[in-house]
């Protein structure tokens, strides 16, 4: 859902209704995401703040007769990548560098050469690798990284196509950020907690891991682990919230028995005579914390 519930006051209006919808807004029942664009309260309150986000965008696209071109973390959310922190306050539009003025219209203008969009969702959008290097110029490391990973993996963009076309920008603001970003970036990453994680863990000068290995015992297949050290015999996990309540991952399993069997993998991980730490989103963030439990785990 992120525009089958969006109210136009313009057909309210030409109906004869347009004193009730100005009534119900001014009376609460109704938010206003963009000029002449409204959702119920109750609908906006049930949103997850990424689907609030793309129904900003698509309140913004259906507000004005241009067609606009959405591009940075706007791009990134409608080709679904995945955001560490918070989205912004507005959506994000290519407006060419002759535009003026179109910032206080409900979105961010960007004033670059607009190049030939995509469409998604009935949208219009920078291509998904320019998506990429708007975001690694202009954003935080672990954002970029986060993002880029999702890329590289689900789409399958390779590295040397992004640094390519960061090299091939005219303007040099942002570049040598975004390069950090492409080279950091592993299409082995599983989340963007574990992307979050090699940031934090690149900061301080950690030896990088191995992604998604594979480890097996007499009894088969133990299970594919987030971070190993071979040579430390370490290996690391972050623990996300999603591992508990995503039906995906779950599969038919309770959270306790989620519990359970990661408990029996992490032992069976034990008797192989490696070590196993864990970690979640608050540690991610924390250089001090996250080198603290990896240096008592063995990794230096």
């Amino acid at each position: 859902m992120h525009s089958d519930k969006l109210i136009l006051a313009a057909p309210e209006v030409r109906s004869g209704s347009g004193s009730s919808l100005y009534r119900a807004y001014r009376a609460g029942e109704l938010i206003r995401l963009a000029e002449g664009v409204f959702i119920p309260a109750s609908t906006w309150g049930g949103l997850s703040p990424d689907d609030r986000f793309l129904t900003r965008i698509h309140a913004v696209a259906h507000a004005f007769d241009t067609q606009l071109v959405f591009s940075h973390l706007s791009a990134a959310a409608l080709w679904r990548l995945p955001m560490i922190g918070s989205w912004p306050d507005k959506p994000e539009v290519v407006v060419g560098r002759g535009v003026v003025g179109a910032s206080r219209h409900g979105y961010t203008a960007r004033r670059y050469e607009v190049p030939p969009p995509d469409e998604v969702d009935g949208v219009l959008v920078t291509p998904l690798a320019r998506t990429l290097i708007d975001v690694g110029r202009t954003r935080p490391l672990a954002v970029s990284v986060a993002m880029v990973d999702a890329g590289r993996a689900v789409r399958g963009i390779p590295r040397a196509e992004l640094h390519e076309l960061n090299r091939s920008l005219a303007s040099p603001r942002g570049a040598r950020r975004c390069s950090d970003a492409i080279a950091l970036s592993d299409a082995g990453s599983g989340s963007p907690g574990e992307s979050l994680s090699r940031v934090t863990m690149h900061g301080l000068g950690l030896p990088a891991p191995v992604l998604q290995q594979e480890f097996r015992d007499a009894r088969g297949l133990i299970g594919y682990v987030d971070f190993w050290w071979p040579q430390f015999r370490v290996v690391g996990e972050f623990d996300g919230r999603g591992k508990y309540v995503s039906p995906d991952i779950l599969d038919g399993r309770t959270p306790a028995q989620v519990v359970v069997d990661e408990k029996i993998r992490e032992d069976r991980l034990r008797a192989l005579g490696i070590t196993v730490t864990r970690w979640g989103w608050d540690t991610a963030r924390s250089p001090v914390a996250l080198g603290r439990q990896l240096a008592a785990a063995g990794v230096r």
